[in-house]
């Protein structure tokens, strides 16, 4: 039996510049305010021989606002999973995620679990397909909690130590805790659900590819796209996402990374202006720009500066969601 792990605690203070989080006109300001925060990470691989492997992994990150309470969060993920080798290129097992977040009016909590197959010929190839139940609970929203299968099949190509190319493809019916919208009539006006009543169902397509680079500097760039299309009025989106990573050394022990991400949302109905097709995270559905510059005290400490910039447009309704977050960290790593 052979264990290996890791623990890792980030703290400091930060500023947020839209501390709400919100989509306003171009004529309406938004809310600034400071903020502590406190991330914990723990991480392991426990292998018995050459065949089982059980791995984990636990996050637990909190902020603490000064004047707008409202806006504070508790968010803790857990990750297992725990596979067996067998046929000399084959490993079968289970995998299981959780997420729960708390606070600022976006509870939930995301669970995920099921079988996966992996397939590994040879050093340069591994192939994954991973069936999974998917329950989704919202709980500002119940009526935007869902539930249903999720299917994924990935596959990597390693051409050499240095090159390397990721692809795949996922398909997610969903049903949620409501009935379908039907469509505007021709006043503008809208019953609130079908009669007779139907369940809304979304069925949810995702694809893409990953190219890395690691050598004298790190580098990734990967494009998706997913397809988000609903029974429900006003709730079909599609969205496409360009992202480059880069990471390299500088001089006096500083490391700098950066990271881009465009994502570009098309509604095809039109935007249903709810908080459940805005932003449920600060880094999901919206276009990005983060820069971290990380010194090194010693081998337990790091110091590091860190700027993040979001920026969303909700264009039928003429809303932008423009936030800065700069902050200062002092990591311990274990």
């Amino acid at each position: 039996m052979e264990f290996q792990g890791r623990a890792r605690l980030w703290v400091g203070p930060a500023i947020d510049s839209n501390a709400r989080r919100d989509f306003v006109s171009t004529s309406v300001g938004t809310q600034a305010d400071g903020f502590l925060f406190g991330l914990g990470q723990l991480e392991g691989i426990l292998r018995f021989g050459e065949r089982v492997r059980v791995s984990g992994s636990y996050d637990i990150s909190g902020r603490k606002f000064l004047f707008i309470p409202t806006e504070d969060t508790l968010v803790q993920a857990a990750q297992l999973e725990a596979t067996v080798a067998f046929a000399q290129y084959f490993a079968i097992g289970v995998s299981g995620r959780a997420r729960d977040r708390r606070g600022a009016e976006r509870d939930y909590t995301d669970l995920i679990g099921g079988a996966v197959l992996d397939f590994f010929p040879s050093a340069a190839v591994d192939v994954r397909a991973q069936i999974s139940a998917h329950r989704f609970l919202f709980y500002n929203r119940f009526a935007y909690s869902f539930w249903g299968p999720d299917g994924m099949v990935s596959a990597r190509y390693r051409f050499n130590r240095r090159h390397s190319l990721s692809v795949f493809g996922s398909f997610n019916p969903r049903t949620y805790n409501s009935c379908a919208r039907p469509p505007r009539g021709p006043e503008g006006t809208q019953d609130e659900c079908r009669v007779p009543e139907i369940a809304r169902a979304d069925n949810v397509f995702g694809g893409g590819l990953t190219y890395s680079y690691r050598g004298p500097f790190h580098f990734t760039f990967s494009y998706s796209y997913s397809d988000q299309a609903s029974n429900s009025f006003g709730e079909s989106v599609q969205r496409h996402r360009l992202n480059a990573t880069s990471g390299v050394r500088l001089p006096w022990d500083l490391m700098l990374l950066g990271s881009i991400t465009w994502q570009p949302a098309i509604f095809p109905e039109g935007v249903y202006l709810s908080p459940d097709l805005t932003v449920l995270e600060e880094d999901e559905n919206v276009s990005s720009l983060t820069l971290k510059l990380v010194k090194p005290l010693n081998k337990w400490l790091d110091l590091d500066l860190r700027y993040a910039g979001f920026l969303g447009f909700l264009p039928k309704n003429e809303f932008v969601y423009l936030r800065h977050v700069v902050s200062v960290g002092l990591a311990v790593n274990f």
